[in-house]
């Protein structure tokens, strides 16, 4: 999925989530920033076309190791220890990010290193995933209102 799709996911996890945390802002923080890295390893991707991280698109092929639900329990759980406020926001941003990857044709690989796919029938900018983007952002208008406004 494109980016703003992933983005657009992840707003609607943090109004959800959000007024049952302690400290907002650094959820809302960790979840926006957990949301980008999975795709760190595309050089085509909007986080991932920055020349730092070409040793790393070396190493790591596209929605492999990187795109699983094992690495984003790993590093939350070694976040936990270092800085527990932040590992539930990155949890959360990291995972939304591979359950929307996980409905799209190329699908992901959730439980790396096992070689089960998880794929669907939505194509990366088809008119499906912009139909879910809009769809997306009138939720967490309606979803915000109602959560904070009224």
């Amino acid at each position: 999925m494109l980016l703003k799709t992933h983005l657009a996911f992840a707003v609607l996890l943090i109004l959800v989530f959000a007024q049952h945390v302690n400290d907002k802002l650094i959820f809302i923080f960790a979840v926006l920033v957990a949301t980008f890295l999975p795709d760190l390893d595309s050089a085509s991707s909007e986080s991932g076309k920055y020349f730092i991280f070409r040793p790393l698109q070396f190493f790591v092929k596209h929605r492999g190791v990187i795109h699983s639900l094992t690495i984003a329990f790993v590093l939350s759980v070694i976040l936990s220890f270092f800085w527990p406020l932040v590992s539930f926001g990155f949890f959360i941003g990291f995972s939304v990010h591979l359950i929307c990857d996980s409905f799209t044709r190329d699908g992901i690989q959730p439980f790396w290193p096992l070689k089960v796919k998880a794929s669907g029938p939505i194509s990366t900018g088809g008119r499906v995933e912009e139909s879910l983007f809009f769809s997306l952002i009138f939720i967490n208008v309606i979803l915000f209102f109602l959560i904070y406004v009224l």
